[in-house]
């Protein structure tokens, strides 16, 4: 038996030096890590990940709403004050100052139409030379100053804005007034589409935060709710997992079970987080871009598409975790009926037909084919698995060709493609859960292992049986399925 006091001796060697003792506070942190249950280890990790992602994702897209939200409603008011105010000037007006009895009548006319607009908080009316020649600030009516980039714009014809720093000379008396001003610059056509001058609208941005904030508490609910969900369902598959393995454990004794722990445990939490490392970085990275990179509109949408594969990847693999625990634990549904074959096989490679391209799919039928005996969604799943799983392993294109013939009461499908192929002693492991066949070829396409493992099981509870082809690497594979024939079953029946 060994001597723990012996162990806890204290030794006096320098840290780092040879003979030093290697238990360590990181050591001992490993230790107790790989002593805790799948279901700690998960709990953990997925709570990190889950906060992590939620709050990157929350602000950068927090960030697009308020901009977004900034954007719509500065249009709205560009578009109102042309329409309102375009019509009453005019082309004399933008020569120098007009007369106080016009100043006065523009004034009345601007603060009439615009009464109802709170969040407009000051207007000026620009000439081309860079003068105001209005303003609902007095003191600045007649002065002359630099064109600046966006007023340049808008005496170009365009809308442009920008958030007010309130450093500029004329915007000294809004100081201390206002927490946060939007500068709109509008473009003034007068007889026809002449731009004789321009508007800059300044908008109250804290009026619109009540609106702004609701928009933003809506997305943080809806992101809490589908993390949350994404959350709870891998956390009922490791449950799930984490009781099978206690199970085994009791079974086979403390030792053996411990290393079948061990190692189950370490396979699980190895593919999980390496199919969740690549889209929950990009998921991280792009929206970190989103957050911190100025961006035209074109690589905002890029970024975005980029961030919805991701998710739809990682939904992907939940579906596959949640299909296993439902599998595993007996609680698959099965509604068999009697489905017409050519009709599921059209429906699948509608679907793949678009998502596709370099590949071409091929049907061929050996008539006469009787209707399957199955669950319609159960097969559609099969089919689809089988397909997926022949066009990613044919990442150079090529023709897949799914055939049906009937015999002795079964009907057989068929899925072949002319890809990477498997090796001969990779035949007969090929349908086990998370197994993958490791060849360098292969490693760079993504995968849990868990696709034909489920094609498997949903194959057997409907009676039927699934197995694997293959001349050899590089010479392509064949996936066959028999299900029985409805015909033949309401007979027996």
């Amino acid at each position: 038996m060994m001597d723990l006091r012996r162990e806890e001796r204290p030794i006096s060697h320098p840290a780092g030096a040879p003979g030093a003792p290697r238990g360590g506070p990181g050591r001992r942190l490993v230790r107790v890590w790989r002593q805790t249950s799948l279901l700690t280890r998960f709990t953990v990790i997925g709570l990190f990940l889950t906060v992590m992602i939620g709050v990157v994702l929350g602000m950068a897209v927090g960030q697009q709403l308020e901009k977004s939200a900034l954007t719509q409603a500065a249009e709205r008011t560009a578009d109102k004050v042309g329409f309102e105010i375009d019509p009453f000037l005019r082309p004399g007006d933008f020569a120098g100052v007009p007369s106080p009895e016009r100043s006065q009548a523009i004034d009345q006319h601007i603060r009439e139409s615009l009464r109802d607009e709170r969040h407009i908080v000051k207007i000026k009316v620009w000439n081309p030379a860079g003068m105001v020649i209005y303003s609902t600030d007095r003191s600045v009516i007649g002065r002359q100053f630099a064109i600046e980039d966006e007023l340049a714009d808008a005496l170009r014809g365009q809308i442009a804005m920008e958030m007010s720093s309130l450093s500029k000379d004329e915007n000294r008396m809004d100081r201390g007034r206002y927490g946060r001003l939007m500068e709109i610059y509008v473009p003034i056509r007068v007889g026809g589409d002449r731009v004789a001058g321009a508007y800059e609208v300044y908008l109250d941005v804290d009026t619109l935060t009540p609106m702004i904030a609701a928009t933003q508490r809506f997305f943080w609910i809806g992101l809490a709710l589908g993390l949350s969900a994404l959350y709870l369902g891998l956390f009922g598959v490791v449950r799930s997992a984490s009781r099978r393995l206690h199970r085994q454990s009791e079974e086979l004794g403390r030792l053996e079970a411990r290393r079948v722990v061990d190692q189950l445990t370490t396979e699980f939490v190895s593919i999980v987080s390496h199919e969740l490392r690549t889209p929950l970085t990009a998921l991280v990275g792009f929206s970190e871009l989103l957050l911190t990179q100025p961006a035209n509109e074109a690589e905002q949408r890029q970024w975005t598409e980029n961030m919805h594969a991701a998710a739809t990847r990682l939904t992907k693999l939940v579906e596959e975790l949640l299909d296993v625990s439902r599998i595993e634990e007996g609680r698959v549904e099965l509604k068999r009926q009697p489905v017409d074959v050519k009709a599921a096989v059209t429906a699948v490679l509608v679907n793949f037909g678009i998502l596709t391209p370099a590949h071409r799919f091929e049907q061929r039928y050996r008539e006469p084919i009787p209707p399957l005996l199955a669950d319609p969604d159960k097969l559609t799943q099969v089919l689809t698995n089988l397909i997926s799983n022949a066009i990613k392993y044919s990442p150079n294109g090529g023709p897949i060709t799914i055939s049906v013939t009937a015999a002795d009461g079964t009907v057989r499908l068929s899925v072949t493609d002319q890809g990477l192929g498997l090796p001969p002693e990779e035949l007969p492991r090929i349908f086990e859960r998370f197994h993958r066949v490791q060849e360098e070829a292969r490693r760079q396409i993504p995968g849990t292992g868990l696709g034909l493992y489920i094609t498997r099981r949903l194959v057997e509870l409907q009676e039927g049986r699934i197995w694997a082809e293959s001349a050899g690497r590089g010479r392509g594979s064949a996936f066959h399925v028999e299900l029985p024939a409805a015909a033949v079953e309401r007979a027996n029946g």
